[in-house]
């Protein structure tokens, strides 16, 4: 099986001790004195456990009650495949270097500790750590009877001293080499009547957070959970320390923990040799014994897509399942005439995304109007984790934006959300409030975006959010551009100045990535690839100064050519060039004119009229424009053309050009005489 060792308080034992007996796991308890709250105090359990420490027998009563140390010293612990390491107190209390906990201190001196000026007091000294000033304090504030100066001789040995970035770092890293391997849980951030946090608890939290990652550990914070559970459900004593768990939360948190951490890392040691078939088979058991068939199938099917040894486990595992499934229907059927409550139906729903079922779940769900009827946020993130493993994107992003949409504090789901968003393009930003969406957008990491990105189907919108600053907006638009190239790079580019109603970039960084580009561009040997290229820079900011620049020196050239394949009256290059006409940003009605002259001088007065009339549209008030037009609808015997040409020709004509006047006059009157 695999094996586990709780390292911290009843937060973790707890939900291990459940996964013990339901999950197909094993509990390693062997030289485990107990629990254990701050870094320190984990080091030294994690030395004691590899037998490298030893702890003096008139101090072990303030490390461990509920084992003798006779007895534990003379076990060996055979080291497990994971460690679950709680770090939740920021107070290290040591007597003459050895750790002890702050709960059994208190319980041993209750009398001394009841008094919370005296207590302040020893704490101020303690933490000093002068001894002789410790010792001082206790001759004077407890030392009036035998027994007081017996507690003092065992108090003036206390040191305090509190957690600090860099012990705390060096106690995680310190972890990670005593142990195979390891994943910490911080405190839960529970609220107290009055709304708020536990300052120095949430303090803590954050730097244990810090710490863990920046060590490159797994880290589990039950404050998520806890949020969606909502904490009255979660937390046994809600008013009091706010510190233990409910059965119904410790088994979730054991979900949560098989899920994430214990399932993946048995599968991948079996799929690898490192572990036996037995350890996979073991969790599968336990998971369909428990009804969660959706979970072992996921499971099985993933191992299956690397080999056939697991083939058979999954067809005897889907065949239970498929019979659980008829008889959850069976239920469902004969209950369907009796009202149920939102308990009921929630139960349902997830008893259904438990047994695979997410279509029925989804009916449970939904009312005659296909809504989502209100069910506590941990239900819909239970099934939409559950459909997104099993493949059922459709469900899991239905249900996983219920739990967005019906709570505030739905932060699994949102990952879900995330999650799909990489691996499925899933495009949320018509379907989300912002607010959710931006919850979603929160746990795209930046190589989440990169790597979505690469597909032509990636939803910007959803992927890039103003959140972003500008050197990951430089770092994502480079990797872009090489992988689809500086078209796609641009628009991202641009979408992300949109969301901060930018005019114009000034972060050096994208200037500077602007400038690299359309350097690039303008050494492009065709001009057709040059304009493309620099057309597709401008759309990330049109008016960055070397783009435009460029753009300008490419449009001269282009009209240079075309001007001169019309003068030549030549129809073949003339034409040649409308690709590149039509790909630049900067309009160039003149090209239109000049393919209709040349049309004009062959002949074909019908195409004449219609590039002609493109370049009326264009440019209304060019009287040269209308005087072709005139000429070819005379020519082709177009009267309501060459009338309203004629119009137009006098309108805009002055003493320069009189002569196309007189000219438009006389067509007036032969129009005129043959009607």
């Amino acid at each position: 099986m695999f094996t586990v060792t709780p390292i911290g308080s009843c937060r973790i034992a707890t939900p291990l001790r459940l996964g013990h007996s339901t999950r197909g796991i094993r509990l390693n308890l062997n030289r485990s004195y107990g629990y254990c709250h701050s870094p320190a105090e984990a080091v030294q359990l994690a030395r004691f456990l590899r037998g490298e420490v030893t702890i003096a027998a008139d101090v072990w009563p303030l490390v461990s009650r509920s084992h003798r140390l006779e007895t534990l010293s003379s076990e060996t612990h055979v080291p497990s495949d994971l460690y679950v390491i709680e770090l939740a107190s920021a107070k290290e209390l040591t007597i003459d270097g050895v750790s002890v906990q702050l709960n059994y201190l208190k319980s041993t001196y209750p009398d001394f500790f009841a008094d919370p000026d005296r207590m302040q007091g020893f704490w101020d000294a303690a933490q000093a750590g002068d001894r002789a000033r410790t010792t001082a304090f206790l001759d004077t504030a407890w030392s009036a009877t035998d027994a007081q100066r017996a507690d003092s001789a065992v108090l003036s040995r206390i040191t305090l001293n509190y957690v600090t970035p860099d012990s705390l770092a060096q106690d995680i890293q310190t972890l990670g080499r005593l142990l195979p391997d390891v994943m910490f849980v911080s405190h839960v951030n529970a609220r107290k009547p009055d709304g708020q946090t536990i300052k120095s608890r949430a303090s803590f939290i954050s730097l244990v957070s810090d710490g863990v990652r920046d060590a490159g550990f797994d880290l589990y914070d039950p404050t998520q959970l806890m949020a969606e559970f909502g904490q009255p459900a979660a937390i046994e004593d809600d008013s009091t320390s706010l510190a233990h768990f409910t059965t119904s939360f410790s088994t979730a948190v054991m979900d949560d923990w098989m899920a994430r951490f214990i399932a993946p890392r048995t599968d991948a040691a079996v799929a690898s040799g490192t572990a036996p078939a037995e350890t996979l088979r073991a969790q599968i058991d336990a998971a369909c014994a428990a009804g969660h068939y959706a979970d072992a199938t996921s499971r099985l099917s993933a191992l299956s897509s690397k080999t056939e040894d697991h083939r058979p486990l999954g067809k005897k595992v889907h065949r239970a399942q498929k019979a659980a499934q008829a008889r959850f229907h069976k239920e469902l059927s004969a209950t369907a005439e009796t009202a149920a409550s939102t308990l009921d139906i929630a139960a349902m729903v997830q008893e259904a995304g438990r047994l695979g079922l997410f279509e029925t779940a989804l009916i449970l769900a939904t009312d005659a109007e296909d809504r989502f009827v209100s069910l506590p946020c941990h239900v819909l993130t239970d099934v939409a984790v559950r459909a997104a493993a099993g493949g059922d994107t459709l469900s899991a992003v239905r249900f996983a934006i219920a739990a967005c949409h019906q709570h505030g504090t739905a932060d699994r789901a949102a990952q879900v959300l995330a999650d799909l968003v990489v691996t499925h393009r899933t495009d949320l930003s018509g379907v989300l409030e912002p607010k959710a969406l931006a919850k979603v957008q929160s746990y795209l990491s930046v190589a989440d975006i990169e790597t979505a990105l690469t597909h032509t189907d990636a939803p910007i919108r959803t992927l890039i959010s103003s959140r972003l600053t500008a050197v990951e907006l430089t770092r994502i638009a480079t990797s872009l551009a090489e992988k689809r190239g500086v078209d796609a790079a641009a628009r991202v580019l641009a979408h992300w100045r949109d969301l901060h109603d930018m005019p114009r970039f000034r972060d050096k960084g994208l200037v500077a990535l602007l400038d690299d580009w359309t350097e690039k561009a303008t050494r492009l040997p065709r001009p057709l690839d040059r304009i493309c290229a620099l057309t597709a820079i401008q759309q990330a900011d049109p008016r960055h100064n070397a783009t435009r620049e460029a753009l300008r020196t490419a449009r001269i050239d282009l009209v240079s050519r075309f001007r001169a394949a019309g003068k030549a009256r030549d129809w073949t290059a003339l034409s040649a060039l409308a690709t590149e006409v039509q790909a630049i940003a900067i309009p160039l009605p003149e090209y239109d004119l000049w393919r209709a002259r040349v049309q004009f001088d062959e002949g074909d007065f019908a195409r004449a009229i219609d590039y002609g009339s493109v370049a009326a549209d264009k440019m209304p008030d060019r009287i040269n424009v209308w005087v072709l037009l005139m000429r070819a609808a005379v020519k082709a015997g177009d009267t309501p053309l060459a009338a309203k040409a004629a119009d137009r020709v006098i309108a805009l004509s002055d003493e320069t050009t009189y002569k196309l006047r007189t000219q438009a006059e006389a067509v007036q009157r032969k129009l005129h005489a043959e009607v």
